[in-house]
This record gives C-alpha cells, structure tokens and sequence, in this order.
C-alpha cells in the first residue's frame, strides 16, 4: 500500500487542528501508516513508532511534513505511553490475541483510536490469525470504553484476506461524525 492510499483510507478521522497532537502508532512497520498519519496531522505534532522489528524500525523517517516521529522498539504487550491524543492500530490487532486487554490499556491513554484490519472472520495462519472483521469491531471496542464508532473508509486487499477497513473510536469526547 502507498502512503497515499493509507492517507485516503484513515483521512476522514477528526484531528485536533488548533493545535500539535501526540499519536502512538502500534505495530508501525516500516512506517507507511505513520507517514499517512503525519501527513494529516498539523505541523509540530509528534508520533511515537512502535514495532518489535529493529530493521523495521530503521525505515521509519524521524520527521515527515513537519511532524516528528519517534521510534520505540517494543511488542504491542509492553506498557503503553500516555497520555496520548490517539493511537493507531493499523493491520496490527489481527496479531493480538487478547484484544480486550490491549483496547483497555488504550482507552487508558487516548481518547481516539484508529483502526485499520481485514474484514475477514477467518484465520488465515500466519498473516491474520486472530482476525477482527468490520461487524466485530464496535461491540470490542465498545467493552473498552470506546463509545462512539465511525467507518472512515475501505478499499481492496492486495493480499485477498478480504477488504481492508478503518474505523475511528472514541470515548469521553462530544464529537461530530466526519
């Protein structure tokens, strides 16, 4: 996927213009989501990388139109830090287990997540196997604390575990749909 095409699957998603924004970003790759996030966030934000991948890690710029971007070499299970204006979870919670555990620990540190998955409900060893498809994704995150949902958008999968979706969640917030 290009990062124009990432940009065009999560643009839809409220972000607070007014001012610099702090996002994590959870299984970040070589950082193709995280150059779509930064381009939609204003300038002077920061995004924190995370991703167990060392050389994956490597490839991820430090800045991208003017927000700069940390890396963090750890596994989605570690600690997560906060407080935080959103967190990113694309194409990585088809890795997690024990989704309920980690949206908790979100919910804890941001008030906005964005998701990013296969709309499949069948494991598909070793690429998707604990998938989460679009019908699951609100109820999930809702047991988290997440109460609002919005579909940002999908498009094809190159890889045909199904489409791709993105859905922004939030909690706490009086916020309009986009």
């Amino acid at each position: 996927m290009t990062i124009k095409e990432a940009k065009s699957l999560i643009a839809r998603a409220c972000m607070d213009q007014g001012r610099a924004n702090h996002w994590l970003e959870l299984g970040c790759g070589t950082g193709t989501f995280t150059r779509a996030l930064a381009e939609l966030l204003p300038a002077g934000s920061t995004i924190t990388a995370v991703d167990r991948d060392v050389a994956a890690l490597r490839a991820v710029p430090a800045m991208h139109q003017g927000v700069r971007i940390a890396t963090l070499n750890a596994d989605v299970g570690e600690p997560l830090p906060g407080p935080m204006d959103g967190v990113l979870l694309a194409n990585v919670l088809h890795f997690v287990e024990s989704k309920e555990k980690l949206l908790a620990r979100i919910a804890q540190v941001a008030q906005t997540a964005l998701l990013v998955e296969y709309d499949t409900a069948r494991p598909l060893a070793p690429w998707v196997p604990f998938p989460l498809p679009r019908h699951g994704a609100a109820p999930l995150f809702a047991k988290a604390g997440f109460d609002h949902a919005v579909l940002l958008g999908e498009r094809p999968s190159r890889y045909g575990h199904g489409p791709l979706y993105a859905m922004a969640f939030t909690h706490g917030l009086a916020t309009e749909s986009p």
